[in-house]
């Protein structure tokens, strides 16, 4: 009987335990012990516990304790969790004491706010009332894990929090949000590993396989990589990166590393970054550059496309990238070196071109469709002034080659090592020119060829007032060529001498050359106190005069020019001596409508020809005042007044009057004066008065017969006469 009942005792403990080890009992004893304890660790946080499942764990000889769907009440707030596990030895069972060796808490899905509530009635701290007043919405789940030690304190190096966050939102207080944030967070004593990271900011889509933070000392590091798929940038995140604001349109993705030091205020500290990014495209608006002087058809944009892109920065940035530039439809291949410490910079540029057009119209250089060029860039900004190392221009056997230029903030020179000019120009003419500087601000022009003709241009026709080349400083330029270009036609030997400038305004300066033939030219400028006073004279009229438009089939002819400038106001005398026109689109017009067209056939013919012209005139800024033009020849004298304002309108009127002297004197001229005068007495008239007027593209001219010519004329042309005799 007792063997029986010892044998029943016996399998009823056995299958207790079995019992106990696999299925386990519920009760609700160890609630009020359980809840104590969590009060003791978290002192204003009540936990609200179901029956309690008890479970041995023969292998460990420990009880199990597993509670489902608890909920932890925070003020007026529920964290509902899913489970909450905790063990303890079988020793601590059988004495009856409560020493919990481990906890295990799994939540459900909870607001992250009242997460970090709970966080900071635990421990509240500066930084989790910032991550509190940052963090705006989201929702996670937690596992919780924790060690306790014999004496029930939490082993700080043995607890993990496990959290998968969704829809996560920031609000930083310079009013920055990064949205729908999701990831994996895994937090442990002195370190932080958050994965699979998701956000969005302002639009753009962002990624991180890893971050990790690291407590060191009284600070942290974070380490991580963060990539974006090809995406356009919002607009609000390129002003904020970039302080250009012509940049715009950006299409790029990117993969980015990292690692900083945050201390315990948030302050950060040594940032490192590399990045990789591929640039689909993007847009650069030129704004005031004046890029049209140098590429055909320019519409003010430039466009980057598919470059690869490495950035790497520490204390400094360093960027080096390659891919393809355009402009319009032409494309061609750019790569660069950029280095950025603060506001100072350096950079290396080496374009390939073969199809973006280009030219530099002042010395009548140009790339041919389809010809290979190559320009190399190389300079630093310091404290916002430009320093060109290299500028460096090649294209089959030609060269430009510019060494240590200085530029203002304002692109202005304020100095330079060398210029070295050595090509074949667009009208096949070769040029080589050097100038370099021999001392502070003194420099030597010279060279064996130099083609002049756009040069000649531009201060024909432009306004250089608008171009400001250098600083205020004074310059010296000594000039020796020995062979210069005026066009196709024209070319002028042994050019000398000096030119002073201070600013980009012209202040000294005495040249001279000679043609072929030994004919003459020199220039002259000399500034008396606050007058500027300029002399040309050329025995050789026609590479000058030529280059108005207007004038076609100017033969001959010697020119004299002076000018007398103060206070921006020019007032000058042109002179030009023995010259002959075959072709002046406005003087016929008023031949023909005044119908002397004996003399507008020969002007269409052989030409008219002329012993003097005079004009009198004054330049202010773009207005030019004739005071007087006056014309005399054998055929016919002219006598003119009015103003021309650039681009703008002309405005002039005048006298024409067939032959030199009166009409009786013409009549006496055969076949002619029976064209101009008539065969009977009184038929003829004196000549004829005119009017130009409208825009330089519709000029309208108006035509009345004169029979009385007024004094001035008649003064002005018994004065022509006199000197011709």
């Amino acid at each position: 009987m007792i063997k029986r009942t010892f044998y029943i005792l016996f399998f009823f403990l056995i299958g207790s335990i079995v019992y106990l080890n696999f299925i386990g009992i519920s009760t609700s004893q160890f609630n009020n012990k359980i809840q104590k304890k969590i009060k003791i660790i978290f002192p204003q946080v009540n936990l609200k516990l179901n029956d309690i499942k008890l479970r041995l764990n023969i292998s460990k000889l420990s009880i199990d304790l597993e509670t489902e769907y608890p909920v932890i009440l925070l003020e007026s707030e529920e964290i509902k969790l899913k489970k909450v596990t905790t063990n303890y030895d079988l020793k601590s069972f059988l004495k009856r004491e409560f020493a919990i060796q481990k906890l295990f808490i799994d939540s459900k899905k909870n607001q992250i706010k009242e997460i970090i509530k709970l966080a900071r009635f635990y421990k509240d701290s500066a930084q989790l009332l910032l991550i509190d007043k940052i963090v705006k919405t989201g929702d996670t789940k937690i596992s919780i894990k924790l060690e306790f030690d014999d004496n029930g304190e939490l082993k700080k190096d043995k607890y993990e929090i496990i959290a998968d966050i969704e829809n996560l939102s920031i609000d930083f207080f310079n009013k920055q949000k990064i949205e729908k944030i999701s990831g994996n967070l895994r937090y442990l004593e002195n370190k932080i590993q958050i994965t699979n990271l998701v956000s969005e900011y302002q639009g753009l889509e962002l990624f991180a396989n890893e971050i990790l933070i690291s407590k060191d000392n009284n600070s942290y590091l974070v380490t991580g990589a963060i990539d974006s798929k090809e995406n356009i940038i919002p607009k609000s995140i390129i002003n904020m990166l970039v302080k250009n604001k012509n940049i715009k349109n950006i299409n790029l993705s990117s993969k980015n590393s990292f690692n900083f030091n945050l201390s315990k205020n948030f302050k950060l500290s040594d940032f490192e970054l590399n990045s990789k990014i591929n640039l689909k495209s993007a847009e650069y608006d030129t704004g005031n550059l004046k890029i049209k002087k140098y590429i055909s058809n320019f519409d003010n944009k430039i466009t980057f496309l598919d470059q690869t892109i490495n950035i790497n920065f520490n204390n400094k940035i360093f960027l080096d990238g390659f891919g393809i530039l355009q402009v319009r439809d032409k494309k061609d291949n750019i790569k660069y070196n950029i280095e950025i410490n603060k506001e100072d910079l350096k950079f290396d540029f080496d374009l390939d071109i073969k199809e973006i057009p280009f030219k530099i119209d002042l010395i009548n250089f140009a790339k041919e469709d389809n010809e290979v060029m190559n320009i190399k860039i190389v300079g630093e900004r310091k404290s916002q002034n430009y320093l060109f190392n290299q500028i460096n221009i090649k294209k089959k056997n030609d060269l430009i080659n510019i060494n240590n230029i200085y530029f203002s903030k304002n692109f202005q020179i304020t100095n330079f090592q060398k210029i070295i000019l050595n090509y074949l120009d667009i009208n096949k003419n070769k040029n080589d020119i050097s100038i370099v500087r021999n001392k502070k601000n003194s420099f030597v022009v010279e060279g064996k060829n130099f083609n002049l003709n756009k040069i000649i241009d531009q201060i024909l026709f432009e306004n250089t007032n608008n171009s400001k080349i250098f600083d205020e400083k004074e310059r010296t330029f000594d000039i020796k060529f020995k062979k210069n270009y005026l066009d196709l036609d024209h070319h002028i030997l042994n050019l000398q001498g000096k030119i002073k400038i201070k600013g980009n305004e012209v202040y000294d300066m005495s040249l001279k050359s000679s043609f072929p033939n030994k004919d003459t030219l020199s220039i002259t400028v000399k500034t008396q106190e606050d007058q500027k006073i300029t002399t040309f004279f050329s025995d050789q009229a026609k590479p000058f005069v030529k280059k108005y438009s207007f004038v076609k089939g100017f033969e001959g002819g010697k020119i004299d020019f002076y000018s007398v400038k103060k206070n921006k106001v020019s007032k000058s005398k042109l002179k030009i001596f023995e010259f002959s026109l075959k072709e002046l689109p406005a003087l016929t017009k008023i031949l023909t409508l005044a119908s002397l067209q004996g003399i507008a056939d020969i002007l269409s013919g052989e030409g008219v020809g002329f012993d003097e012209l005079e004009m009198n005139f004054k330049n202010k800024k773009n207005l030019m005042e004739i005071n007087e033009l006056y014309a005399i020849g054998p055929a016919i004298s002219i006598l003119m007044e009015g103003y021309v304002e650039k681009n703008k309108i002309v405005s002039l009127r005048g006298t024409l009057v067939p032959a030199t002297t009166i009409n009786k004197f013409v009549g006496s001229i055969p076949i002619l004066g029976d064209i101009l005068v008539g065969k009977k007495t009184g038929e003829g008239v004196f000549g004829v008065s005119f009017k130009l007027k409208g825009p330089p593209k519709d000029i309208k001219t108006s035509v009345n017969p004169i029979k009385t010519l007024t004094p001035r004329f008649i003064t002005r042309t018994l004065e022509k006469i006199k000197k011709i005799n």
